[in-house]
C-alpha cells in the first residue's frame, strides 16, 4: 500500500475532484458565445474537466482519459465507434511494440552491458564519469522509455557513488556531495533529453505525430522526426553536463583506482554475452534499421506498405517467437507483458480522442479565431511564451496530459495566423518533456529523487537554469530547423 493510499487523497486532489465536473457544468450551461456550435461547447466542457483532473491527479490520469469515451456519445456529440477509434490509434501500437522490445532488453540484461561499456570507456575523471552516465542514459532512452532507463541505471549509479565515497575518504565533503548529485541528476536529465530524439523516446513525441496525422494530414515518420529531435538532444546534453559539473555542482577530481576497478569488475561480472542478449541485440538492431530505413524499403516494395507501427509490431511479435537459448523459452513471454505501462497507452488514446473531438466539433477553429490577434502580434514571441508556459506547467502535471491539452489550441492558432502549425506544435511538444526542476515533473526526476541523495532545492537550482535554456533552444529549433525538415 502506498503512502497516498494510507493517508487518502491530498486536499488539492479532493478540490480537483469536485472542481472538474463543476467547471464543466458552468461551461456547458453558462458559456454560449456567438458562432460556437453546441457540440463545441460540450467538448470544451469535457476538455476543461479532463484538464483539471489531469492537473490535480484527482483520479489516476489514465482513468480520466476514458471521459471522452463515456461522455461524448452520451451527449450526442460523436458516436461511440468514432470516439473509440483513437484508443487503438497506430501510435498506440507503435508504443506497444517499442515497450515489448524494451521489456525484452531489460529481461535479458542487455541494458546493463551497454551502460557499463560506456562507463568503462569514460575514464577516471569525475566529470567524464558523469558524461558517461548521461550518454548511456540518453542512448538507451532513445529506444526505451526514459522511466525504464532511469530505473535500470540507478543501481549502477548508486554503486559508483558509494565506491567513490569509500575509496576516496580524503576527498573534500563538498566534492563528494556534488559528485553524487551531479551523477544522479545527470542520469535523470540524460534519460529525458535522449528521449526527445525519437518518436518513441517520450510519449508527447508520439502523441504529436498522431495528432498531426489525424487533424492536419501531416505524416511525421521516425527518421524525419530524428532530424528535429536529435539536434535538440545534441545541444541540450552537453549544456546540461556543463551546468551540472561546472557551475551548479562543480566537481574536479579523478576517481581512485579502486573505484575504476569496481566499474570494470561489474562489467567483467557480466561474463560473455548470452544467447538471449545477442538475439535481443539483433532484434533491437532490426527495429532501429526498420524505423530509419522505412521510406527507402517501402519505395522498393512492389505492393503494400511499411509503417513505423508495423515495424514495431513485427519486432514485438518476433520477440515472442525467437528462442532465448533456454529450453522452451522465447525472448519474451506474455506473463512478462504485465509489466508494460498500460496506463500510458490508455492516456494516449484519451488524449487523441479529446484532440479529435476538439477539431471535429469546430472548437479548435473557434479558439484559433479568438486568439489570432495574439499570434499576429509576434509569432516569435508567441512561440517563446507558449514554450515557457508548457515547460513550467509540466513541472506539476503529466507531460502527455499537458500535450493533449495544449496541442489543439496552439495548432489552431498557427492555422488561423497563416503559419505552418508545426512551427508552434514542435516546441510545445518538446517543451512538455523538458521540465527539470521538481521530482513530480518527469518520471526520471522522481526516480533519482527516491535515492535520497538529491534534495528538492538541488533539483530546483539545476532545473531552473536548464528550463530557461530549453526555452531558448526549443524556440530556435522550431523557427529555423523544423521548417527545413518539414
Amino acid at each position: 500500500m502506498t503512502a497516498r493510499e494510507e493517508t487518502g487523497p491530498a486536499l488539492y486532489q479532493r478540490i480537483g475532484l469536485v472542481l472538474g465536473p463543476v467547471a464543466a457544468l458552468i461551461i456547458g450551461f453558462g458559456f454560449a458565445p456567438e458562432g460556437l456550435p453546441r457540440e463545441a461547447i460540450i467538448v470544451a466542457a469535457i476538455g476543461v474537466w479532463m484538464a483539471i483532473w489531469w492537473a490535480t491527479e484527482a483520479i489516476p490520469v489514465a482513468v480520466t482519459a476514458f471521459l471522452p469515451l463515456v461522455a461524448l456519445p452520451l451527449l450526442d456529440v460523436v458516436s461511440t465507434r468514432d470516439i473509440a477509434a483513437p484508443y487503438a490509434h497506430p501510435i498506440v501500437w507503435l508504443f506497444f511494440g517499442g515497450f515489448v522490445v524494451a521489456l525484452a532488453i531489460e529481461r535479458c540484461g542487455l541494458h546493463r552491458r551497454i551502460a557499463l561499456g560506456v562507463f568503462a570507456m569514460a575514464g577516471a575523471d569525475a566529470r567524464a564519469l558523469v558524461a558517461g552516465f548521461m550518454l548511456a542514459a540518453a542512448f538507451v532512452s532513445m529506444w526505451i522509455s526514459n522511466t525504464s532507463t532511469t530505473l535500470m541505471l540507478l543501481p549502477i549509479a548508486m554503486s559508483v557513488v558509494t565506491v567513490i565515497r569509500e575509496t576516496m575518504p580524503t576527498l573534500a565533503p563538498r566534492q563528494h556531495a556534488n559528485f553524487g548529485v551531479s551523477l544522479l541528476l545527470g542520469l535523470a536529465y540524460g534519460a529525458t533529453l535522449g528521449g526527445l530524439a525519437t518518436l518513441v523516446g517520450t510519449p508527447p513525441n508520439a502523441f504529436m505525430a498522431g495528432f498531426m496525422s489525424d487533424n492536419y494530414g501531416v505524416e511525421i515518420d521516425f527518421a524525419r522526426w530524428m532530424l528535429v529531435g536529435m539536434p535538440v538532444s545534441l545541444v541540450l546534453l552537453p549544456i546540461a553536463w556543463l551546468v551540472l559539473t561546472r557551475f551548479v555542482f562543480p566537481i574536479d577530481f579523478k576517481a581512485s583506482d579502486e573505484a575504476m576497478r569496481h566499474i570494470h569488475s561489474m562489467r567483467a561480472g557480466l561474463g560473455r554475452m548470452s544467447k538471449a542478449e545477442f538475439r535481443t541485440m539483433l532484434l533491437f538492431a532490426f527495429l532501429v534499421f526498420g524505423w530509419l530505413s522505412r521510406g527507402w524499403l517501402e519505395s522498393r516494395l512492389p505492393f503494400g506498405e511499411i509503417t513505423d507501427t508495423g515495424v514495431a509490431m513485427a519486432a514485438a511479435v518476433a520477440a515472442f517467437l525467437i528462442p532465448s537459448g533456454k529450453k522452451g523459452q522465447a525472448l519474451m513471454t506474455w506473463d512478462a507483458v504485465t509489466k508494460l505501462p498500460w496506463g500510458v497507452l490508455v492516456l494516449f488514446g484519451g488524449g487523441l480522442a479529446l484532440a479529435a473531438a476538439v477539431s471535429s466539433s469546430g472548437l479548435a477553429l473557434w479558439l484559433g479565431q479568438q486568439l489570432v490577434a495574439v499570434g499576429a502580434v509576434n509569432a516569435i514571441l508567441l512561440i517563446v511564451v507558449a514554450t515557457a508556459l508548457v515547460i513550467f506547467i509540466t513541472e506539476l502535471t503529466s507531460n502527455l496530459a499537458t500535450t493533449a491539452t495544449f496541442l489543439p489550441v496552439i495548432a489552431a492558432i498557427g492555422v488561423e495566423t497563416g503559419q505552418d502549425p508545426l512551427v508552434y506544435v514542435i516546441p510545445v511538444t518538446l517543451a512538455a518533456s523538458c521540465a527539470f526542476m521538481l521530482p513530480v515533473a518527469t518520471p526520471p526526476n522522481a526516480v533519482v529523487f527516491s535515492s535520497g541523495l538529491v534534495a528538492i532545492p538541488d533539483m530546483v537550482r539545476a532545473g531552473l537554469v536548464l528550463n530557461v535554456i530549453a526555452v531558448v533552444v526549443l524556440s530556435v529549433i522550431a523557427l529555423f530547423v523544423a521548417p527545413l525538415v518539414f
